[in-house]
């Protein structure tokens, strides 16, 4: 059985040049195409390669923007009635940004996948992208 590996990069130079770095035959082995059922996601670079001493194929794309933004309620946008001060109290809200339906994208590119590798800066972006 042939494993399938998808690699995630946080952005989509990193997964280009992850493709390229990684690929055993070089840049011309890589086959480049865009998300499957999303216009607006990164493009997936596939090449063949093995893995852990197995035949694998390997998908490497990215995700861009942000996910989810961490905000204030409501009540606290109004600058001229909020305090600094309060701001340290106030509860925070995650946000979900639709714009480029990253969260269907990866579903879309980690169906039948059977690992996953993160290629992410260890700093609080990172970590984001994780959560």
């Amino acid at each position: 059985m042939e494993a399938t590996v998808l690699m995630v990069a946080e952005k989509p130079s990193i997964a280009d040049s992850l493709a390229k770095a990684l690929c055993p035959t070089g840049p011309q082995g890589i086959r480049k195409r865009g998300s499957l059922g999303n216009k607006r996601a990164p493009q997936v670079h596939e090449y063949a390669g093995t893995f852990l001493g197995q035949s694998a194929k390997f998908k490497v794309t990215a995700v861009t923007g942000h996910v989810y933004s961490l905000n204030f309620p409501a009540e606290y946008n109004d600058r001229q009635k909020t305090t600094p001060d309060e701001l340290f109290h106030a509860r925070t809200v995650h946000e979900y940004d639709a714009s480029n339906n990253i969260p269907e994208h990866l579903r879309l590119e980690a169906n039948g996948a059977h690992v996953l590798v993160l290629w992410l800066d260890c700093d609080r972006e990172g970590e984001n992208i994780c959560f």
